[in-house]
């Protein structure tokens, strides 16, 4: 499995070179998705090539066919979130990427599969196959999760189908894919959307076995954010969270301890803000002398 740290932050500091230039427009920083829809586009565009040169395709009708690829790699994105591991079984695969020849809403034109493996895309994994790279899978994974269900079922626990047969729990290393749908939130629907859920996820900490969702949604989502300063009500009320805790005798979540606290994107003095807040509502050490305080 391979996985690399990408690029987070969508604007350039206000230092940046050209960023106060008068009447320039203020150049934008690539970001994740930027890097990862790139990776997709010249994987499917290398693909197309392979495809085409046993039909002669050129120019135009190679980036038609990219397009078309790029049609099939989402749709085994969507596919492999139902087996509940992130993989494609062996004929699932083959009916995204053919073997032989393909139909021609498809793309046609024969060796799909072979062409998908040569140039890594997917990778054989046990009796399947899966995405070579898990940051990219997860991100195109993401796209295609249903994000209330996910929580509904992972965080939530409320049955959105009460025929429904139950379902067999997720394991925790599929936690990428609901993640990357989070971060997704934003630049589909705005911020106001992610902080909603964001709420929600805080308020399910104390429910349970399925508190462990919470916590690490939480965190994996507020630390990868570009900015989280559209979240600071949210981190309010986290913290006031974590808080009641303390009074209560019990420890913050791993995952929301200081490390997350001061690794928050945030300009220095909102991050001392919420710092000095639950500092304040720490109390003493046990161990400090009466009128002593911490």
């Amino acid at each position: 499995t391979h996985r690399t740290p990408l690029p987070d932050r969508q604007t350039p500091p206000a230092g940046a070179p050209g960023a106060a230039l008068s009447g320039a427009a203020v150049p934008r920083w690539i970001d994740r998705h930027d890097v990862l829809a790139a990776h997709l586009d010249l994987m499917c565009l290398r693909i197309a090539v392979r495809v085409a040169a046993g039909s002669g395709l050129r120019g135009t009708a190679v980036r038609r066919l990219a397009a078309k690829v790029a049609g099939q790699v989402h749709e085994a994105a969507r596919r492999s979130l139902g087996s509940g591991q992130g993989e494609l079984d062996a004929p699932t695969f083959e009916a995204v990427f053919p073997w032989g020849p393909a139909p021609a809403w498809i793309g046609g034109g024969t060796g799909w599969a072979p062409a998908v493996l040569a140039e890594g895309l997917l990778v054989p994994a046990g009796r399947g196959y899966r995405f070579a790279h898990e940051e990219f899978g997860d991100w195109i994974q993401g796209m295609h999760l249903d994000l209330d269900e996910a929580l509904d079922t992972l965080v939530h626990r409320r049955e959105t189908d009460p025929a429904a047969e139950p379902r067999l729990p997720v394991p925790h290393h599929r936690i990428g894919p609901v993640l990357q749908a989070l971060l997704q939130l934003p630049r589909r629907h705005g911020t106001g959307r992610l902080g909603a859920r964001l709420r929600e996820l805080t308020g399910a900490l104390d429910t349970g076995r399925d508190s462990w969702w919470a916590a690490r949604l939480l965190s994996g989502t507020l630390l990868a954010v570009p900015d989280a300063t559209p979240y600071r009500d949210v981190l309010r009320l986290l913290g006031d969270r974590i808080n009641d805790r303390r009074r209560q005798g019990r420890d913050a979540p791993d995952e929301l301890g200081p490390a997350f606290w001061t690794a928050l994107p945030l300009p220095d003095a909102e991050r001392l803000d919420l710092l000095r807040h639950l500092v304040r509502a720490d109390g003493p050490p046990a161990d400090a002398a009466p009128g002593v305080r911490a």
